[in-house]
């Protein structure tokens, strides 16, 4: 894939330490719909990003980045 960056800074500068970068991301499952969570407390996490073919799911305000859900399903 090939993206453009304009900026007045070298591109060196602003990607700089990009590849050493490390997510504590974790996919799981909530109200049905699979999603990327970034752990932030004990058995909660943020929504990251949803990994749903349902376009309804992103009008779901509950489920948007930034939300705060359960990281495992309740059985």
């Amino acid at each position: 894939m090939i993206s453009l960056h304009w900026a007045a800074i070298p591109a060196e500068t602003v990607f700089e330490g990009f590849e050493n970068m490390t997510f504590n991301w974790i996919e799981t499952e909530h109200q049905g719909v699979r999603m990327i969570v970034e752990p932030v407390a004990n058995g909660v996490g943020k929504v990251v990003r949803l990994l749903s073919p349902n376009p309804y799911d992103y009008l779901n305000a509950s489920l948007a980045p930034g939300s705060i859900v359960p990281l495992f399903p309740k059985t």
